[in-house]
């Protein structure tokens, strides 16, 4: 690296950490009031999707000031967990001084990296590098106050991690409502998109909240039967799923995820989806909030969806646990483990 990339590398790396200090989000956060959701009932839960509008934001302060808005509204309406999209972290990308304007253009991200580059070999992988530190600050800063302010469970949707090693994740976040961080979830199956710099994560985790057991499975990991079907022999009781899908308007390819997964493994779900038309792409929804069908009187698997699929929303319903678990008691699911063990090992390593 020559002088000049070293000193424009601690340049950008001075500017972001000053725009994504932890002080000046809870500062701003600090100026709000803060309704809170009623008390919990142990078999009901209240649950908010947010079908989020990813516009670029200058700093911190801004992403939290939206995250704010977004979940008073869920709170407002009675939600105790609220769900945020997959790649929920992109407005932050608006941190890095000539994003916006390249944004503006409307071409795709890996010409706007190459841009940014300057013709240089500037890759997605290096700028995600760049910006992760930035990241990571603002989401977890933002996350935690939001979910001991409201005091509500908060899966604030996915941002870009980095481990010890240097590989780089699609990460889910799960907080609690005194603000401390439950777990997370590396996202277990990439998309062409994701492939050039997004590492595997290779475990699955089912967390047990005060109402039920939950997993935050992302988005692709929804099209193969395999990691619901874990997740709920596991204990899983919700599927908490969000999702980036430039297809998702499409319902014939929008119904490879969660809607069909949870008619095989009996367990409540929700698709948060992000909405955005950056750098090219078309993410979109509609959103929704669903149930195996026969767990409710209804013909339809969605106890709620969003009425736009381009759009800002806010989505509630509640769930009912103890309806679960008696659909769940009237329905068991008759595995045949010796079919299993004689073909799926040498299956899979076929």
């Amino acid at each position: 690296m020559s002088i000049r990339d070293q000193l424009l590398a601690s340049a950008i790396n001075a500017l972001l950490t000053f725009k994504s200090r932890p002080s000046a989000i809870r500062r701003a956060l600090a100026r709000h009031p803060y309704p809170h959701t009623p008390t919990l009932i142990p078999t009901h839960v209240t649950i908010a999707v947010v079908q989020m509008q990813a516009d670029l934001v200058d700093d911190g302060v801004a992403f939290g000031e939206k995250y704010y808005g977004l979940v008073r509204q869920a709170v407002e309406q009675g939600a105790q967990l609220v769900v945020f999209p997959e790649y929920a972290w992109l407005p932050i990308l608006g941190l890095l001084p000539p994003v916006r304007e390249i944004a503006l253009k409307g071409i795709s991200l890996k010409d706007a990296v190459d841009e940014l580059g300057g013709g240089g070999g500037l890759t997605i992988e290096g700028v995600f590098r760049t910006i992760a530190p930035a990241v990571k600050r603002i989401f977890e800063s933002t996350a935690s106050e939001l979910a001991a302010r409201f005091g509500i469970w908060l899966m604030p949707g996915t941002a870009i991690t980095i481990d010890q090693a240097g590989h780089i994740f699609n990460t889910a976040y799960l907080y609690a409502p005194d603000g401390s961080l439950i777990g997370t979830q590396h996202k277990l199956h990439p998309t062409a998109l994701e492939k050039d710099w997004m590492t595997t994560g290779c475990e699955l985790g089912v967390f047990d909240l005060a109402f039920a057991q939950v997993a935050i499975p992302v988005c692709m990991d929804f099209t193969y039967w395999e990691t619901t079907r874990i997740a709920t022999l596991r204990g899983a009781e919700i599927l908490i799923d969000m999702s980036a899908d430039e297809k998702a308007d499409e319902p014939f390819l929008a119904m490879r995820g969660d809607e069909s997964r949870i008619q095989e493994t009996y367990a409540y779900s929700t698709r948060a989806y992000c909405v955005t038309t950056l750098f090219g792409l078309n993410f979109c929804g509609p959103s929704h909030i669903a149930a195996p069908l026969g767990v409710y009187d209804s013909d339809t698997t969605y106890l709620a969806q969003a009425k736009s699929h381009d759009a800002e929303e806010v989505i509630v319903a509640e769930l009912d646990l103890a309806r679960l678990h008696s659909f769940r008691a009237a329905h068991p699911r008759d595995f045949n483990l010796a079919l299993y063990e004689k073909y799926l090992p040498s299956a899979y390593a076929a």
